[in-house]
């Protein structure tokens, strides 16, 4: 198996967001107005990362929070509130 040589780290939180609510990264794509390869790179980490505007688009069409897809994504909501 070959060794990926990553930009960022992997969105792996938001890839299961897509998941969970059966969005394909096509739909994600075109809302972005970018390339299915290019937002998997994107996602992937192996990539350029997502810009501001990008990260404004997921979070207002997906009523998510930037802070914790994309700037903590190691924060969960079942880890809130707890420590």
């Amino acid at each position: 198996m070959r060794d990926i040589k990553r930009r960022h780290t992997p969105y792996t939180k938001l890839k299961a967001f897509l998941s969970e609510k059966h969005l394909n990264q096509k739909e994600l794509a075109d809302m972005l107005g970018k390339s299915t390869s290019a937002l998997n790179q994107n996602l992937n980490g192996t990539g350029g990362d997502f810009s501001v505007t990008e990260i404004r688009v997921i979070c207002l069409n997906f009523n998510i929070s930037a802070d914790e897809y994309f700037l903590h994504p190691e924060v969960s909501n079942s880890k809130q509130g707890t420590g």
